[in-house]
């Protein structure tokens, strides 16, 4: 090796060094406070808010439940009413409402091979939710592959109310597929795009159309997303890496996936910071200016974004939560506070923190400070900038 070579590297090096020293530190501490639903024995599977209403949804040990509170502190049971005979046992797991209307999607194992028996909940006027028993076909039967999360339009009528999923195509192979509502109560099933051999993973309303997200399967996994006005006819739009989570986001849409983050603006996704390579993330969700994901590989870890995904904050969860198949993790954001569900498989946990400005939630990311660099140096950092916020979470 040249000598001459030789102080250039250095230099690299100890750039290098740098960055990966500001990546080494630990996530800042939240505040959390832990909160008590009405029963210990209850399992909770995803959360919402809208109109300052916090929802929670999932099940007690003799059947479905869900429960309500308009500060995040104090919960109480919602009054549920079931007309079948699974939907008495069923747990359920997603929810979505728009202002003060409330849509809930359920299942329990049931039938001779204990396949999936699904069932929609409709939240009414005095605040109870009834259950609309389907068709045993309209989400099971021997063409259903798996119903999955809930979304909600901006309005009713056009845009309604959606659930994904996935179903087998005419020619036997599985794809995407959407169950779409304008009332919430009758669900109309649309095959998205059948022999695509494509997964669907999530549905949101955003950038004015309906967006779902998942991946191909081909020599590689690749990612797929499809979007549609009416949530009827479908276009395919490319995007490079699997995205496993979707959720509105200012103007547009933000997804995450094995990829990392992706921003849709109305016409095409465009890569956004990175987060952990290997996680699988559990839950996604904005609001008040602020998107918030869980996931990881070992361990449940939580990532914080106010620009739209191009930068992130890894945060403080507020106890170990170990990656299990069993785990499960869903956050709300909303009037200034960030609400998180936890489940390692043998108890729930529900807690609380504020999302205040003065939150590290909210404040800019912290650097260390940088010591005057030589004039060969100081050409690399706008590099060592944009690397350091796609490489650290």
């Amino acid at each position: 090796m040249g000598a001459g070579r030789q102080p250039v590297i250095l230099k690299w090096a100890f750039a290098l060094l740098l960055l990966l020293s500001s990546c080494s530190s630990p996530a800042p501490s939240i505040a959390w406070q832990e909160v008590t639903l009405p029963s210990a024995e209850a399992a909770v599977r995803d959360l919402a808010f809208c109109d300052n209403h916090w929802y929670a949804v999932g099940g007690l040990p003799t059947g479905p439940a869900a429960w309500t509170s308009n500060d995040g502190q104090t919960w109480t049971g919602v009054r549920l009413t079931p007309v079948s005979f699974y939907g008495k046992q069923s747990t359920i797991f997603t929810v979505a409402c728009r202002g003060t209307d409330v849509i809930a999607v359920g299942a329990a194992s049931g039938g001779a091979h204990g396949n999936p028996r699904t069932s929609t909940w409709r939240s009414r006027p005095d605040g109870s939710w009834l259950e609309y028993e389907p068709e045993f076909e309209q989400f099971g039967g021997q063409e259903s592959v798996g119903v999955g999360a809930a979304a909600a339009g901006p309005a009713a009528g056009l845009t309604g109310w959606a659930i994904a999923g996935n179903w087998l195509g005419p020619d036997g192979s599985p794809g995407p597929a959407l169950w779409r509502s304008t009332d919430g109560i009758s669900f109309t099933r649309v095959l998205v795009a059948p022999a695509s051999s494509a997964r669907g993973t999530d549905v949101a309303f955003a950038a004015g159309r309906w967006i779902v997200v998942g991946e191909a399967y081909g020599a590689t996994l690749s990612g797929a997303s499809w979007t549609s006005v009416d949530g009827t006819r479908w276009t395919s739009v490319p995007v490079e890496s699997p995205l496993a989570l979707v959720t509105p986001d200012g103007d547009g849409a933000l997804a995450v996936g094995a990829g990392g983050a992706w921003w849709y603006d109305g016409a095409g996704w465009q890569r956004r910071g990175g987060l952990a390579a290997d996680a699988r993330f559990l839950s996604l969700t904005a609001g008040d200016g602020l998107a918030v994901t869980t996931g990881g590989s070992t361990e449940c870890r939580l990532w914080s974004t106010r620009d739209g995904g191009t930068t992130w904050r890894e945060l403080t969860m507020p106890a170990p939560l170990p990656m299990t198949a069993e785990t499960a993790a869903s956050v709300a954001v909303g009037a200034g506070h960030v609400v998180l569900a936890t489940d390692d498989g043998h108890r729930s946990h529900l807690w609380l923190t504020t999302a205040a400005p003065s939150s590290p939630l909210l404040r800019a990311r912290s650097r260390p400070a940088r010591a005057p660099l030589a004039p060969s140096i100081k050409g690399i950092w706008s590099w060592l900038d944009l690397f350091s916020t796609t490489v650290c979470p």
